[in-house]
Formats: structure tokens, sequence, C-alpha cells
């Protein structure tokens, strides 16, 4: 049972569209409401787009780059926050991490169609 658990991981990290479009249509039966469905499909697939970038990146260079993605995160989130500081005269850090996580949807969503696709250039000449 562990390892059918495994392999389902292993599917959604090596696919996250699957799971973007899982979470969308199943808060879509679910609500009947699209922009619902849109952000609740964006904060579930974040983390497996994440995943997905990293281990791409490890199987191009041979390290990990994970520290360097949470390093990402800390360095966006402390600039959302001066930010927040800056313009207003109290700071929301749930806006802020909202904030966080969504642009890194859409930043680890082009990572990882980018990165795909040279890993499959790079394998095919190979």
């Amino acid at each position: 049972m562990r390892d059918y658990i495994y392999y389902i991981l292993a599917l959604f990290i090596a696919f996250p569209f699957v799971v973007t479009f899982l979470a969308y249509g199943i808060t879509k039966l679910r609500k009947k409401h699209t922009w619902k469905a849109v952000h609740n499909a964006v904060q579930w697939s974040a983390i497996f787009f994440i995943l997905g970038v990293g281990v791409l990146l490890q199987l191009l260079f041979d390290r990990s780059f994970f520290g360097w993605i949470i390093l990402l995160f800390l360095v966006s989130l402390t600039g959302i926050l001066i930010h927040q500081y800056r313009k207003q005269a109290d700071i929301e850090v749930s806006k802020a991490v909202k904030i966080v996580w969504r642009s890194a949807f859409l930043l680890f969503a082009c990572a990882y169609l980018i990165l795909s696709i040279i890993y499959i250039i790079l394998a095919i000449f190979s």
C-alpha cells in the first residue's frame, strides 16, 4: 500500500499539471465557482511544481538546489514585507505569504516547462 502512495506522489511530481487539472476539476465540481477553483488548483499544485523543478535541476546539474529555492522564498517574502511596511501602516504576513505562493506557482510552472524541454532535448542528443 505504501508503494502505491510513493508511485502516486512520484507521478504528481513528474507531471504536476495533472495535479493542477485534478484540483481544478474537483473544486469546480464541489463549489461551482471558477475563480475559487483556479485559486485552489494553484495552491495545491504549486508544491508539486516546486518539487518537480528541484528534481529536474538535480537531474540536469547533479546537485541539489532546494536550499536555493528556500532562499528564494525567504528573500521574496522579505521583499514583500518591506514593501508592505513602506506602503501601509501594518504588515499582513498572511497576505504576503499568499502573494509569494501564487507568484511561485507562476515562476515554477514556467521553469518546469523550460527545464522539461531542456531535459528532453539533452536526452535525445545524448
